[in-house]
């Protein structure tokens, strides 16, 4: 072979190179993943593992990227998102859907489970249910569920019955906290959804959070006590499009179900210390941090039994089974 062929031959061998070698790049299929939260909150943090595991259990053949504070599609809009495969992952709060189905904001019903051990026992009974029910009528599969701390009452002043709340101004951000004011005879009044601006704007002498949003919006320079009555315990969860499920290989199905069974189980245990350190950093800001009197507690476990009733009159037997299915496992 002449020098001239020998030369053209090696050219064309490299030339030819990245085509038979193509870059690892190029095999990787990116979807992205509406987190409903900002970067600073837990479930964001998890939801970002969840998302580094599957691309480290897939070889990079699945890159998920998550991205927060409901940027791609406001919470609300999340679950037609995707049912249409406008968004292939999205993270939602499961009581803002209640009502798709009674099911879905059976988590938020006050004094019902609180305590994680409970809610994890109302997760197992209501989770196949729903899994159903998001599958076949809206094409969505449910990934995971994890929690958010139980909900407490922050107050301007000590509340030790349920007379002190009496003319209160309590903010409302749901159904289920507006009918806590009527009943507990407070003033309800429709404050900013986020935390931090409500405190801001003023007018509001009481709120129910978790001592997690309550450290991370700097509570004590507005509220002085917080009482841990653990009105509820919501949760969010990570659903799927099911077109986009489909269009996956079945060994990144599996990664991806693998790796949702991990951040949940590492999600609800995040929970639990969100709550232990969100209540260390109000007690360290000179906030009273106190469990609600025995008298008081048992007087909401009543209110529970009320509310409980109220949500069966309009939830069916079906869910009605599920509930009392819960309540004997309860005790």
């Amino acid at each position: 072979m002449s020098v001239s062929r020998r030369v053209f031959a090696s050219g064309l061998a490299s030339a030819m190179l990245p085509l038979s070698a193509a870059p690892a790049w190029s095999k990787t299929r990116r979807l992205q993943l509406g987190a409903a939260f900002g970067e600073e909150v837990f479930h964001t943090r998890n939801l970002r593992s969840f998302s580094e595991r599957v691309a480290s259990a897939t070889r990079q053949s699945l890159a998920i990227e998550v991205v927060a504070d409901s940027a791609l599609k406001p919470m609300n809009e999340v679950l037609p998102a995707l049912k249409r495969n406008e968004i292939a992952f999205g993270e939602v709060l499961m009581s803002s859907y209640a009502h798709l189905h009674p099911l879905l904001g059976l988590d938020s019903l006050p004094f019902m489970a609180r305590s994680f051990d409970d809610a994890a026992r109302l997760w197992q009974l209501t989770r196949p249910v729903l899994q159903d029910f998001l599958l076949n009528q809206h094409g969505v599969r449910l990934l995971y569920a994890v929690p958010w701390p139980p909900q407490g009452l922050f107050c301007r002043r000590p509340v030790n019955s349920m007379g002190d709340l009496k003319g209160l101004r309590l903010r409302v951000q749901s159904d289920w906290s507006a009918r806590l004011a009527e009943v507990w005879g407070t003033q309800a009044v429709v404050a900013a959804h986020d935390v931090s601006k409500a405190l801001e704007q003023g007018g509001i002498d009481a709120m129910l959070a978790s001592s997690a949003t309550g450290a991370d919006s700097q509570a004590w320079r507005v509220m002085k006590f917080f009482l841990d009555i653990r009105a509820w315990i919501p949760k969010n969860m990570l659903c799927a499009s099911e077109a986009a499920w489909r269009s996956l290989g079945e060994s990144e199905r599996q990664a991806v179900t693998r790796m949702a069974a991990l951040a949940e189980k590492e999600g609800w245990e995040l929970a639990r210390q969100a709550d232990e350190r969100g209540k260390k950093a109000l007690q360290d800001n000179r906030m009273s941090v106190a469990a609600p009197s025995a008298d008081l507690y048992r007087m909401m476990d009543i209110l529970g039994e009320r509310f409980a009733r109220e949500w069966v009159a309009k939830a069916g037997r079906s869910s009605m089974v599920v509930l009392m299915e819960y309540q004997k496992k309860k005790h």
